[in-house]
């Protein structure tokens, strides 16, 4: 909100895109249970009305905050019916973040307070909603947009105390769309990105939804503030600066091969990541990582890892990957790049194995929110990480 066979290039190592369902089987086959503490949330009915947020004391268990500001647990969810949940996460602050879990009969909203999880409660009309949610954002406790294929021509918003639904044109997700992207700076700032679909974002002032002409369909969106959004269409970037829309044209690879572009990531308007994928001659597909310095594109070192899960930027002019090593075992690593360098990270205490679903970066800061399926010693586990204070 929210991705390959070893190359021979320089700058990047190839890597493999594995589904959500693919990772979670793969995390199952090469893991083994081990004796390590837990926390765990329980997951709780959804509400039959609506009313204020309320911190989830009985249904979440909160670890406290490591020493040293690494990667560590904040909340996790059991499997249901031995399906994991899944979850993602979206931030506007240190003191706004928001994550959202699905999984069989379950569905749930959360909101990071500055200091814990609160679970927002969800009603019978909402329910449907949110399991089927597509994007999400918001930024603060009283403005909370949810967009579902549940029904394409309505949003939910969570104002605070309760829950509203409202029509959207048709074409703010429309039937051709393979998913959507959403970016929330308050009541009368809101945008929404249909992913494939339509060379236009729709964008909401406070008094109607109007479609903003761009320069192809975006795949990816990367929203850092109000004046400083980046999304992907093709093979350009595209930036907002508060007033206009500006192309960034993403060079093309030496001999110009087949090539593809994801992991769009930023921090501000002179730095800027993406990962270009180029189709080699025998099949082989190679990844190259690329910076904006705020005047060109530059290549940077590739990650050590033979498949990447996810990457974000680490608001320190580096990245955060999340990835595994096929050889030896298929462990799942975090991988953290410095200047030119990569340095890998273990998994969380608690965590034995992780196939982690969604990385983000919180705005103004050198911290992160993660969301993975975890082995830990009561089983495969959702759980939340964080990394910096």
């Amino acid at each position: 909100m929210a991705r390959f066979h070893h190359g021979e290039t320089p700058v990047a190592r190839a890597h493999i895109l594995l589904g959500p369902a693919v990772l979670v089987s793969a995390l199952v086959g090469t893991a083994a249970l081990s004796v390590i503490a837990s926390s765990h949330v329980t997951p709780q009915p959804a509400a039959r009305t609506t009313g204020a947020v309320t911190t989830a004391k009985a249904s979440a268990t909160r670890t406290s905050a490591a020493k040293t500001p690494g990667w560590r647990i904040v909340a996790s969810f059991p499997a249901v019916g031995g399906i994991p949940v899944s979850g993602t996460l979206a931030a506007n602050s240190a003191a706004d973040a928001w994550s959202v879990l699905t999984g069989p009969k379950f569905a749930a909203v959360y909101r990071w307070t500055g200091k814990a999880w609160a679970k927002v409660p969800l009603n019978s009309k909402v329910t449907p909603y949110v399991r089927s949610a597509v994007a999400f954002a918001g930024d603060s406790a009283s403005d909370f947009w949810l967009f579902s294929f549940y029904r394409r021509t309505e949003a939910v918003h969570w104002t605070g105390n309760a829950w509203r639904i409202s029509a959207i044109p048709s074409w703010v997700l429309p039937k051709g769309a393979r998913g959507a992207d959403a970016a929330v700076f308050g009541p009368d700032d809101v945008w929404v990105f249909s992913l494939g679909a339509g060379a236009y974002a729709a964008h909401d002032n406070g008094h109607g939804w109007a479609k903003v002409k761009l320069t192809g369909a975006v795949s990816e969106v990367g929203a850092v503030a109000a004046n400083d959004i980046w999304a992907l269409a093709g093979k350009v970037a595209l930036h907002w600066n508060g007033r206009a829309w500006a192309a960034i044209k993403i060079p093309s690879a030496a001999g110009k091969p087949p090539e593809s572009f994801g992991y769009l990531s930023a921090t501000g308007p002179k730095s800027a990541w993406v990962w270009r994928t180029l189709l080699l001659p025998g099949t082989r597909s190679v990844a190259e990582i690329l910076h904006w310095n705020g005047t060109n594109w530059q290549p940077t070192a590739a990650t050590p890892a033979d498949i990447i899960y996810s990457a974000v930027a680490d608001g320190a002019g580096g990245l955060w990957a999340t990835g595994l090593d096929i050889n030896p075992g298929g462990f799942a690593n975090f991988y953290h790049l410095t200047g030119s360098r990569w340095t890998q990270a273990g998994n969380p205490a608690g965590v034995w194995n992780h196939a982690p679903e969604y990385l983000t970066w919180i705005p103004g800061t050198r911290s992160l929110w993660g969301v993975a399926n975890g082995v830990t010693a009561k089983g495969l586990d959702t759980v939340i990480l964080k990394y910096g204070a």
